[in-house]
């Protein structure tokens, strides 16, 4: 008797041992799903943000169709990790059809931000846009040339929210009559250009910022410290200076909208 309870108690623990082991295996996968299914529809959430959520001619038509190719791939594994969720394949439909829109139209004019918060959340954005691109590419899904091409476009777009963010607060100094602060804004703007000049052709926009920043600093220079207190001098002045450098801001942002990008053939 005692080597048939010795026996089942063996047996028992291999049972055991097995269920535990089987409970162990099933409990992680359902949290290495539950984690998949977090981290997709975080993407997702995401790249809809910046697809969607800012003025059209915001994001090239490159980094557009990354974005929705990414979105369709998120809900095409939502929908097999969720199958009873019908919203997945409607999204999927969403974005498939606006992917196919969205080839046959043309790039439109650059949109600048010009709302602090919309650029902060547009840094953040395409921050996860540019990891994106790098998994990617160290998955071998897309290959160099398409890599360099779409961190480039980033990068840029990185550049020109910094730039359009001193200018706004530039020509904020200037509607109150700040002009000393407006020059110190529109030298940031400046500095943001030439630590990226190397190569990337931005030496109009720099001279147009010389342009603006000379006349601007002339007129500092005339106006004795203290008078651009009074609000009705402030008016003056920032309506006048104003004036003076719209026509060199314009070419600015033609010059802007010249900026060129690599074509990506997929």
């Amino acid at each position: 008797m005692s080597a048939y309870v010795i026996a089942a108690i063996f047996l028992a623990l291999i049972l055991l041992a097995g269920y535990l082991f089987l409970s162990h295996s099933i409990e992680k996968r359902r949290v290495q799903r539950q984690r998949l299914i977090t981290a997709l529809r975080a993407r997702r959430n995401s790249f809809r943000d910046l697809a969607t959520g800012f003025p059209a001619g915001f994001l090239s038509n490159d980094l557009t169709a990354l974005l929705y190719r990414a979105l369709i791939d998120c809900c095409e594994q939502l929908s097999r990790l969720e199958p009873k969720d019908p919203t997945h394949a409607e999204q999927l439909s969403l974005y498939t059809n606006l992917l196919a829109t969205q080839k046959d139209s043309s790039q439109q004019a650059r949109a600048r931000l010009d709302n602090p918060q919309q650029i902060k959340e547009a840094h953040s954005l395409l921050h996860e846009l540019h990891k994106f691109v790098m998994q990617q590419s160290a998955l071998h899904l897309i290959n160099q040339v398409q890599t360099e091409a779409y961190l480039d476009q980033i990068n840029r777009l990185v550049l020109q929210m910094s730039v359009d963010g001193h200018v706004f607060n530039a020509r904020q100094s200037q509607q109150v009559g700040k002009v000393r602060l407006a020059v110190h804004y529109y030298t940031l703007a400046r500095k943001a250009l030439v630590g990226e000049n190397t190569g990337r052709g931005f030496e109009k926009q720099i001279a147009q910022l010389d342009s603006i920043i000379a006349k601007l600093q002339e007129k500092a220079d005339a106006t004795p410290e203290g008078t651009e207190t009074p609000a009705a001098a402030q008016a003056k002045s920032a309506t006048a200076t104003d004036n003076s450098s719209s026509k060199e801001w314009k070419q600015f942002d033609e010059e802007n909208e010249k900026w060129k990008k690599k074509q990506i053939y997929d």
